[in-house]
């Protein structure tokens, strides 16, 4: 006599095959970015650095950032003309952009580079016959008003000079990196202007697209990634943070809520979703899903996974009203350890 073992057993097996498998991938990844990382490539000055943020002596320094800062109002130069020490200068940037130094007179430095400033000087001297062959030194020793804030899941928020270099990636590997809750997406504020904005999205292809040049004043928040939710008759219902490099399914979802229980009616579960503004139910029969003869639907930010009790039949329905307020009451665990 042929012995069959009970269902529940059998979709309790499923989902612990399931929840091994997103485990397995997890530590798979983890593993394979720990022994090879990104690929190494070194700077002019020889420094080692990675794809996207560097890893160099100085933070705000790449091969894809080099750009200096252009200088403004309140900076304090340092001047020098080597073996000419009559010309060597310390000057403050006046409020109108400008210096003025000796035989040479006013200059406009708003907006210019200390190189850039370097060969106008050079230039004035040559051209005005007091050096034959200047060589010009232009160090900024004080930056004011070159600051931009980064805010968010960042690991330190905060406002930070921007010096030599001045991207998106530079400026959040400064303030520690992404926290785990972090999203791909960045809001970037021009100055006060909060109508004139920029979103970034970190995984954007396009280099440039995803690593922008932060000006003066600009303020960064990084985004919080967004929360899925399974509640109902499993066993560890909550919300679960979506992994910004990973995607999520249902039955990774309810894996990661430790599987059904015992007395949960799998074909009445429901996927509640937000569309167009709305807030609508998709039934999903879980029995179907985990023999694959339904689609493993992918989830998105929001959305909710109601699995309902067998032992609910005779007590009514759950309303979406009960199940959206026990999801704002529902603790969040991260998808990775």
């Amino acid at each position: 006599m042929e012995m069959r073992m009970p269902n529940s057993v059998i979709i309790g097996f499923s989902f612990l095959a399931a929840a091994a498998m997103v485990s397995a991938q997890t530590r798979q990844n983890d593993s394979a970015q720990a022994r090879t990382g990104p690929p190494q490539e070194t700077n002019a000055n020889g420094e080692s650095q990675g794809q996207g943020i560097s890893i160099s002596k100085d933070p705000l320094s790449t091969s894809i950032t080099a750009a200096q800062t252009a200088m403004g109002p309140g900076d304090l130069l340092d001047i020098t003309v080597f073996d000419t020490p009559e010309l060597t200068e310390k000057v403050r940037v006046d409020s109108e952009g400008k210096i003025t130094l000796p035989l040479i007179g006013e200059i406009s430095v708003r907006g210019t580079t200390a190189r850039a400033l370097e060969n106008v000087i050079r230039g004035k001297l040559i051209d005005g016959s007091f050096v034959k062959d200047p060589q010009v030194s232009v160090f900024i020793a004080e930056y004011a008003g070159q600051m931009a804030y980064v805010t968010g899941e960042v690991t330190r928020p905060g406002a930070y000079a921007l010096l030599r270099s001045h991207r998106l990636l530079d400026l959040i590997s400064v303030a520690g990196g992404l926290t785990s809750r972090a999203s791909n997406t960045v809001t970037i504020v021009r100055g006060d202007n909060a109508a004139q904005h920029l979103l970034v999205n970190l995984n954007d292809a396009d280099e440039i697209g995803s690593n922008p040049e932060i000006l003066p004043g600009d303020s960064i928040t990084v985004g919080q990634t967004g929360i899925v939710y399974v509640l109902g008759d499993v066993e560890r219902p909550g919300g679960f943070m979506l992994d910004r490099r990973t995607t999520l399914s249902v039955v990774q979802a309810v894996a990661l809520a430790e599987g059904a229980k015992p007395s949960a009616s799998l074909a009445k579960a429901v996927l509640i979703r937000t569309i167009q503004g709305k807030r609508q139910e998709i039934p999903l029969d879980l029995k179907m899903i985990l023999k694959s003869r339904s689609p493993d639907l992918l989830l998105a930010a929001g959305d909710i996974v109601y699995v309902p009790g067998s032992l609910m039949h005779g007590m009514g329905r759950t309303s979406l009203e009960v199940i959206e307020s026990s999801a704002g009451l529902a603790a969040v665990y991260a998808t990775r350890p």
